[in-house]
């Protein structure tokens, strides 16, 4: 006799739920039977929100209380990452402001180069450029005044946390337990394993300096845990990467295969994944709960900005200056060496084993300097659009291999200096 929460393999649905995803009225009833586990990534955004959104959220988790659990290594990222997460609003705001004042220069300096050419008199000039200013001023006053609403300061989130405390009451006696040590250390090898063969979930944070395994981790800890309790899986998180979930057409849909057939084998029962926002949604059509349109809203944004926030660093200057003075003295080494293995090729003309092996170092070289060239313009643009944090940048990255170097020279700048990326 199958236990609840196995899956029916002659279901047509059921073992394919990662091509399609829930009606709403599913994801009421799966709610109610399954087991809700709540990623940091939904945690943490907690502190990203302003106070209603905050409450309607919270709100919405006690409606599943009793079926919530949260994995250890969940918490522990929690815990360690909160702080970080109520300065990235805070640093939200400073981002917004100063592309805003970037853009009112941009478009001052061309209103200038129009007033030049059409020789227009300091009056008109003056006429021509107060709208705008004027315009800008207003939105950016706006931006600060709504920064006001946001009810969490560092100091706060110290020494009175509110999330902290809600979450408390939502969360006592629903956290798991860490991985005894041997399961642990074959945990982190396993992880290892699977960033290096592109196995989900945890490779597409092979480029994280801190906590690479995260992602396995506590994976393996909801497996154990499907394991002892035979119900359902139902995880709620706005990680949505390809080492989650399902992506056709930029859209997700539902758990990677291997997620799907990973949990079946451990403890045949079905798995589900839905973002946070969705949860929402769901509270709001099958709950007496209020959800407004805002906090919706706010946890869509939230959840479009998760990418967003995984390309972010947060730098020093000195930091930034150590890095360009590095990659241009590669550029200048990497010349020089170049030089001298083009002149070598030159002469080897006649040997072609020589000129084979010269051909293959020239065009080492060459992939260097453009890398190097590549890494300082957009290292150069992202501080030219980078807000201030206090004392240092906060900067977005696309390029994973230039964030991951810059984050070493930061972790090493931390532990006392670095000379070489």
């Amino acid at each position: 006799m199958s236990h609840k929460g196995a899956i029916a393999i002659s279901s047509f649905m059921e073992p394919f739920s990662s091509h399609w995803r829930m009606a709403k009225g599913e994801l009421s009833q799966a709610l109610k039977e399954s087991l809700v586990v709540i990623d940091s990534s939904v945690l943490l955004d907690l502190y990203r929100v302003t106070p209603i959104a905050r409450k309607e959220m919270i709100e919405s988790l006690l409606t599943v209380k009793e079926n919530i659990w949260v994995p250890y290594q969940v918490a522990l990222e929690f815990h360690r990452n909160r702080v970080e997460a109520a300065r990235d609003q805070l640093a939200f705001y400073d981002e917004t402001c100063k592309s805003l004042e970037t853009a009112q220069n941009q478009a001052l300096q061309r209103l200038n180069e129009f007033a030049n050419r059409s020789a227009l008199d300091g009056n008109e000039k003056k006429r021509l450029k107060e709208p705008l200013e004027d315009a800008f001023r207003a939105a950016i006053d706006r931006v600060k005044s709504h920064q006001g609403v946001f009810d969490l300061t560092i100091s706060r989130v110290l020494n009175d946390d509110p999330v902290l405390r809600a979450l408390a009451e939502l969360l006592d006696g629903r956290v798991g337990q860490p991985l005894p040590e041997d399961d642990y250390v074959k945990a982190q090898a396993e992880a290892a394993h699977r960033r290096d063969n592109r196995i989900p979930p945890g490779y597409k944070d092979r480029a994280k300096r801190t906590n690479p395994d995260g992602d396995y981790l506590w994976w393996e800890q909801t497996l154990i845990k499907a394991a002892d309790v035979r119900k359902p899986v139902l995880i709620i998180s706005n990680d949505e990467k390809e080492d989650w979930v399902n992506k056709r057409l930029d859209f997700s849909l539902g758990p990677r295969e291997e997620l799907v057939e990973e949990i079946r084998r451990r403890a045949d029962v079905a798995l589900r994944i839905v973002n946070f926002a969705t949860f929402l949604e769901s509270v709001k059509v099958g709950t007496a709960v209020s959800v407004s349109r805002e906090t919706l809203s706010q946890a869509n944004i939230a959840r479009r900005q998760s990418e967003k926030r995984s390309r972010r660093i947060i730098v020093s200057r000195a930091v930034v200056e150590s890095f360009e003075e590095f990659a241009v003295r590669a550029l200048e080494g990497r010349g020089q060496e170049l030089s001298e293995s083009m002149a070598r090729q030159a002469k080897a003309a006649d040997d072609p084993d020589m000129k084979e092996l010269l051909d293959t170092e020239v065009a080492r070289h060459q992939d260097a300097i453009e890398m190097y060239q590549r890494w300082l313009q957009q290292l150069r643009e992202a501080v030219s659009r980078a807000s201030r944090l206090k004392d240092d940048l906060v900067i977005h990255l696309e390029d994973d291999a230039l964030r991951r170097t810059l984050l070493k020279r930061v972790y090493e700048a931390r532990e006392g200096g670095a000379d070489n990326p």
